[in-house]
């Protein structure tokens, strides 16, 4: 043939469609007595997406083409190779077993195909049966050799119409490209007939691919609802879980060993249905994986803000500031059972579980000392105080812990500010109060300061101001020794919301941000307001990797100690 034919024939072949059949010339005479070459080619159009391998056994004829070439017409499908004419051959018979699926190839050929499967399929081996065509008697030599991502990984060695059929197989675990090869054995490719009989592809199915990035997530509660924000990409939102009877709302927890999350709310308590009914108020527990409520549960006389141990095996949950609750609930974290009561006074309200897991603090909103009790015994082992009153009955509302439980920032009622104690003696440090804001007078709805929070590297105080609405800050880093001092104040005015007054502040664990209850978030290195959320007090952090909940924390504003953020 003239190379220049060979060329134009060529080229017509590769705007074929993906159906093996021949570019030929007329016949030639004697074409394996005189050794004449007849070569035929094939590519695949770009538009091929070869992606049809499935879970199971698979035929590979049955799989797209991606390159072919053959030594004496063209490849056949199901039938041997014949003669130059596309569908000439015979079916594929090795040593007087006939094949009814498979190639039929001539040396100097090459099939290529895909190993990649659909996302969620991976390939792990590859049989055929091999051989010279029973149609050339005991005639032509030559070798199969397979090729996986351009490597060889099988040769035949020589093979003759007198040799017997060898299997193929081979693993192809984590391998893309699937080349067939069959050359001559080095001495021309006369009745060089070759079959690759009933060649197979088996693929498992596999998962998708786990996201392993770490997400970190604000969870928001309010009333009737779950929402949940990504930190990462500016707070926006991900998802609105409606939640109809749940409103009220009293606290919120979370726990990533147990994927829980507390949230307890008064609900539906007040309806004349209940009239001359012992007061009460409910706790739900919620799947953080799943997004279901797992159960719901009613105490008496009432609920309050919460807080879990770090295993998630016990939940401390006041007993009701409105109510007049004088102890603290000890629950089982997975069911909710009571497992016994810590009576402390009257008033029970907010609750911290320290790091270490092994102490519990406790504030009555009607006493001016914080109650810590041992999570072992669940007894009283230290009072905290006296710290601000003004007048019987005044009591603690937000307070914060450090990482090593050895301080505690506590807002008294009706002071402007905050005030220090120490964990390990008991006593009252510092008193400090807000400087150059005005203050209101203790007919000021409940305390003037109501949230307090430590930044995580515990170098800062953050303090709420519901009257002038503006968050202070204080240093504290020279604690215990050197007094706290106070270094900035943020304006958290609202001109579209003049009733909205903060009332509880927390940190994003890398300390990047701080949120107040008025939904504003703020940049803690410039003191900047970056974005608005929901107005409530109900929010932590979750952060999620492939799925699962891996960290979750605390409410409350608690120290870490400077420790990096996981």
């Amino acid at each position: 043939m003239h190379p220049r034919q060979r060329l134009t024939r060529t080229l017509a072949c590769l705007s074929l469609p993906l159906l093996l059949f021949a570019c030929g010339e007329g016949p030639s005479a004697d074409p394996y007595a005189n050794g004449q070459s007849y070569p035929w080619e094939y590519r695949a159009d770009g538009s091929v997406q070869p992606q049809t391998l499935g879970a199971g056994t698979n035929t590979l004829q049955y799989e797209p083409i991606l390159y072919a070439k053959n030594g004496w017409g063209p490849a056949e499908k199901n039938r041997s190779n014949g003669e130059q004419a596309a569908g000439d051959g015979k079916p594929l018979t090795l040593n007087g077993k006939t094949y009814a699926l498979g190639f039929g190839t001539h040396a100097g050929s090459e099939l290529r195909f895909s190993l990649t499967g659909g996302s969620t399929v991976s390939c792990t081996r590859f049989t055929a049966a091999v051989g010279v065509d029973d149609e050339v008697g005991d005639r032509g030599s030559v070798v199969f050799q397979v090729y996986l991502d351009g490597v060889k990984a099988y040769d035949s060695g020589t093979m003759t119409g007198a040799s017997l059929t060898k299997t193929v197989d081979l693993s192809v675990t984590g391998k893309k490209e699937l080349r067939l090869v069959v050359t001559d054995a080095g001495n021309g490719i006369s009745y060089d007939h070759a079959d690759w009989a009933d060649p197979r592809v088996y693929c498992d199915s596999t998962p998708p691919p786990v996201d392993t990035t770490t997400h970190h997530l604000e969870y928001v509660a309010v009333d009737r609802a779950i929402k949940v924000y990504d930190i990462d990409q500016g707070y926006t939102l991900v998802k609105t879980v409606p939640m109809p009877s749940m409103y009220g709302l009293r606290g919120i927890a979370a726990n990533a060993v147990t994927d829980r999350l507390y949230i307890p709310y008064w609900g539906d308590r007040k309806d004349p249905k209940y009239a001359g009914q012992p007061t009460f108020g409910y706790l739900m527990a919620y799947d953080l994986k799943t997004d279901t409520v797992l159960w719901t549960r009613k105490y008496s006389p009432s609920i309050d803000s919460l807080s879990i141990t770090p295993d998630g095996q016990k939940l401390y949950m006041g007993s009701g500031e409105e109510a007049g609750g004088d102890f603290w609930f000890v629950l089982d974290g997975p069911t909710g059972n009571e497992i016994t009561r810590i009576p402390v006074y009257k008033n029970a309200h907010n609750t911290i579980v320290g790091a270490s897991g092994k102490r519990v603090y406790m504030a009555s909103i009607s006493s001016n000392y914080l109650t810590v009790a041992d999570t072992t015994t669940d007894k009283v082992t230290l009072k905290v105080g006296p710290f601000f009153t003004s007048g019987a009955n005044s009591g603690l509302r937000p307070f914060t812990v450090n990482h090593a439980e050895t301080l505690t920032f506590v807002n008294p009622d009706h002071f402007s500010g905050f005030e220090v104690g120490d964990l390990t003696t008991g006593k009252k440090l510092y008193s400090v109060p807000v400087q150059g804001f005005p203050w209101k007078d203790a007919a000021w709805p409940v305390t003037q300061s109501h949230g307090v929070a430590l930044t995580p590297d515990e170098k800062e105080v953050w303090v709420l101001d519901s009257y002038n609405r503006y968050v202070h800050i204080f240093d504290v880093s020279g604690l215990p020794g050197v007094a706290p001092k106070q270094i900035a104040d943020i304006d958290v005015r609202d001109p579209n919301d003049a009733n909205n007054q903060p009332k509880w502040v927390n940190f994003t664990r890398d300390g990047k941000y701080a949120q107040i209850s008025t939904g504003h978030i703020i940049e803690v290195a410039t003191r900047k307001i970056v974005k608005k959320l929901d107005n409530t007090r109900y929010f932590l952090q979750v952060d999620v990797q492939g799925g699962e909940p891996v960290q979750a924390y605390s409410r409350h504003g608690v120290g870490y100690g400077g420790t990096a953020a996981p």
